[in-house]
């Protein structure tokens, strides 16, 4: 950790990295990308936090600093907001309030001390609801002090993509549904897959992190097969658990 407390030293000098000499606990690329959606297509004009695929899950620990270099190879400005978590005003990721805009060809360095363990997101705060609808959206996951015990810890990024039969994007919003229920997605995807399977150890106990990071759809999970219970709620533990039926979940 004492790379990372460095760099909160050099940090809060500023936000832009130019001929920092302290490196940062992770670089994370903002770039568009071309990515297969639908089957037998390519989808164009997708952004990412990846490279080449969906954005990363990033894991923090709570109460240790981590800084972040997020470089922007886009064409357009952007910014990183850090959905829920409770850090310095300076690190919230809002441009001309907190910090100028990332630039084409800039970076900025962020400085991350989550208080909170639990399970948030990721997302820009320039030019909003293109870059989400394209793809600019990931699971970040701090981590409590002790292990909690789970055999697996799986991430879940729904969201949905505005998408032709062709597999290309088609008009993101629609100026009469904005009044109404916003303008839904074509396809609705789980880590950018339209049918994922993930393998799990039978027996195993797994923790599910559900995080929906569409702009309009609110969904109503349930889960079968397994015993399961519902634990937290918008990244606070309920005080009793509750059985996984007809669970309304929201955008962010």
């Amino acid at each position: 950790m004492l790379g990372g407390t460095a760099a909160v030293a050099v940090g809060a000098a500023g936000g832009l990295i130019a001929g920092r000499a302290v490196a940062a606990d992770l670089t994370l690329p903002v770039s568009a990308i071309s990515r297969s959606i639908l089957p037998g297509t390519v989808t164009k004009g997708m952004m990412s936090f990846g490279a080449g695929g969906p954005p990363p899950t990033l894991r923090l620990l709570r109460d240790r600093p981590f800084s972040i270099d997020v470089v922007n190879d886009l064409d357009e400005a952007t910014s990183v907001h850090w959905h829920g978590l409770r850090i310095a005003n300076a690190m919230d990721g809002v441009p001309y309030l907190t910090q100028r805009p990332i630039a084409a060809g800039e970076s900025f360095r962020y400085t991350l001390t989550p208080p909170d363990a639990g399970t948030y997101w990721y997302h820009p705060h320039c030019n909003t609801l293109d870059q989400m609808a394209r793809g600019l959206t990931g699971v970040l996951v701090v981590e409590d002090d002790e292990d909690a015990g789970f055999d697996q810890d799986l991430p879940l990024n729904i969201r949905d993509f505005r998408l032709g039969e062709d597999g290309q994007f088609i008009e993101l919003f629609k100026a009469r549904n904005a009044a109404r229920g916003g303008t839904l997605g074509t396809v609705s995807t789980v880590n950018w897959e339209v049918t994922p399977i993930y393998d799990l150890p039978a027996g195993s106990l797994v923790r599910l992190r559900l995080a929906v990071t569409d702009v309009t759809r609110i969904g109503t999970y349930d889960l079968d097969g397994g015993t399961a219970k519902v634990i937290a709620l918008d990244a606070n533990p309920l005080r009793q658990p509750v059985a996984p039926r007809g669970i309304v979940v929201a955008p962010g």
